[in-house]
């Protein structure tokens, strides 16, 4: 009887054990698609305002010649 409840509370801190270890896991990807979901609008935005600084460059230059 005794080894039954050492190896069922042995059981059961494996288990804890494994569930925080995925729930930290789970927790580092969400951050790190937040991460990447927030670096790829950055990118977004630097490129539209590439786009439109190049596109006021180009009237600037035209309107000179």
């Amino acid at each position: 009887m005794t080894l039954l409840i050492i190896f069922i509370g042995i059981a059961l801190v494996y288990y804890l054990f494994q569930k925080s270890r995925i729930n930290r896991i789970e927790k580092q990807e969400y951050l790190r698609e937040k991460r990447d979901e927030k670096f790829e609008q950055l990118l977004n935005l630097a490129r539209k305002q590439d786009a439109a600084k190049s596109e006021a460059q180009h009237i600037h230059n035209n309107q000179e010649n």
